[in-house]
């Protein structure tokens, strides 16, 4: 199992026991990790548990999600 920073705020921001301003910002700290993983993360949220994660959710995370992107280019 992955112990970094960037896999236990992923795990935050699915947690459904959290509060849902626990899981935001568990997303805003995934972003400002700024890291390939955190992007990695970020993707698997927005695509890969698309039908997980709540609307609200969704929305924070691709908003950071493609802030990052800009920045890699």
């Amino acid at each position: 199992m992955d112990d970094s920073s960037e896999y236990q705020l992923y795990l935050e921001a699915l947690d459904e026991d959290r509060s849902a301003w626990g899981r935001r910002t568990a997303i805003k700290r995934l972003c400002n990790c700024r890291t390939e993983e955190s992007l990695y993360y970020l993707n698997e949220i927005i695509v890969d548990r698309y039908y997980l994660v709540p609307d609200w959710l969704k929305r924070i995370a691709r908003e950071y999600y493609v802030d990052l992107c800009l920045e890699f280019l």
